[in-house]
């Protein structure tokens, strides 16, 4: 009996250790992702003004080159139940063209024609990409962000109009975030987690399961590219060196793959930004990343769950990654932070001609002239 008894309380003591350790783990691990250890200093690259404030979320951006656009999607706020109007507008980025210094600044909408498409009324667009033909044909891919039908649409820019050519749905986009195209009609997106939102998503992130999906779509049919991959976000792509780049929420770092010629994926390396990715942006001629996070992510959960609350705010951050000629090195800068009081959850970010464009989940729309843009 007496052995027993010895046996039975070491066991106790045993499991209690255990059990002790595993959820100190856990709640030391959430304290680190939610980064309450940090602080973020203001600053800017040059003077900034506010494009636009009039939506709620400027959540996509992407640029195209051959006609100085920026394409932006508007109102993402409404995916978490903002009143607010929804769309795409366009932003000239061309300085030369004789326009007034207002007319410079203006944030044009564009008019769908959706084609006889039944679910127009559940557009929620965030993420966007674009896609210029050689003959001057301009396509747009653009996520659908509304919770009870989460789907990627396609359209063709014919002016200051939009027609709609098709969408793809799936019953396994649970939390679609970004996408980036390789190709016309040619995608890889990013499905951030297994669940949508709510406590089983903080549940997902607090034990880093890594449900999220890198998902690739050909044209006709849908496969994954990166399976088991820890809440990404941001994505990519470096078409000069074949590069996809995608970012993860929780850990807080970006991914790099190497893309082969029958579009699968080869992880090469990642990079620890000790701050989370949301949107990213490569430069086609120095394949340099830029990078909109949020720094401080018990800041942005609190924004996300109470955005319409005007003194919560969420810091936001832009980073610049110039990648070296050796390919497996690089060098990161910091060109803007914020508090949140100017531009709060900073969610997509373009660079063209020492311009910088940044857009947030909820708010405004910045502009920013880079004032030593080789040192920034």
């Amino acid at each position: 009996m007496g052995n027993n008894a010895t046996f039975l309380h070491f066991m106790h003591r045993f499991v209690f250790w255990i059990l002790f350790a595993m959820v100190t783990c856990f709640v030391l691990r959430i304290l680190i992702v939610l980064d309450l250890n940090k602080r973020i200093y203001n600053h800017t690259p040059g003077p900034c003004r506010v494009l636009t404030e009039k939506y709620k979320g400027t959540a996509g951006l992407t640029f195209v080159e051959s006609q100085k656009r920026v394409y932006v999607t508007l109102g993402y706020g409404k995916s978490h139940n903002m009143t607010t109007k929804t769309g795409i507008a366009f932003y000239n980025t061309n300085r030369t063209d004789g326009r007034s210094q207002q007319e410079m600044h203006d944030l044009i909408e564009m008019t769908i024609n959706w084609n006889g498409y039944e679910h127009q009324n559940l557009f929620i667009p965030t993420g966007i990409d674009s896609f210029a033909s050689s003959n001057g044909r301009i396509l747009l891919y653009v996520i659908n962000a509304h919770p009870d039908h989460e789907c990627i649409h396609f359209f063709q820019v014919d002016n200051q109009k939009l027609n709609h050519r098709k969408s793809v749905c799936d019953s396994s986009f649970t939390s679609l975030q970004d996408l980036t195209v390789v190709g016309p009609d040619r995608i890889f997106f990013t499905n951030m987690a297994a669940f949508g939102r709510g406590w089983a998503q903080v549940v997902e992130f607090a034990l880093q399961t890594g449900q999220g999906v890198v998902y690739y779509y050909d044209g006709s049919k849908l496969s994954i590219a990166a399976p088991t991959v820890n809440a990404p976000t941001g994505i990519g792509y470096d078409s000069k060196r074949r590069i996809l780049y995608v970012g993860s929420l929780i850990r807080e770092s970006l991914l790099a793959y190497k893309v082969a010629k029958d579009m699968s994926l080869d992880s090469m390396y990642e990079m620890m930004l000790l701050t989370s990715p949301i949107g990213l942006f490569v430069e086609s001629k120095s394949g340099d990343v830029w990078i909109a996070a949020h720094p401080v992510l018990h800041e942005s959960a609190w924004h996300y769950s109470n955005p319409e609350r005007k003194n919560v705010h969420s810091s936001s951050q832009v980073l610049r990654i110039r990648i070296q000629e050796e390919g497996n090195s690089w060098v990161t800068t910091e060109p803007y932070a914020n508090d949140g009081a100017t531009i709060s959850a900073s969610s997509a970010i373009v660079y063209t001609d020492d311009q910088m464009i940044i857009g947030s989940s909820f708010g405004r729309l910045l502009h920013c002239d880079l004032t030593n843009s080789h040192i920034t």
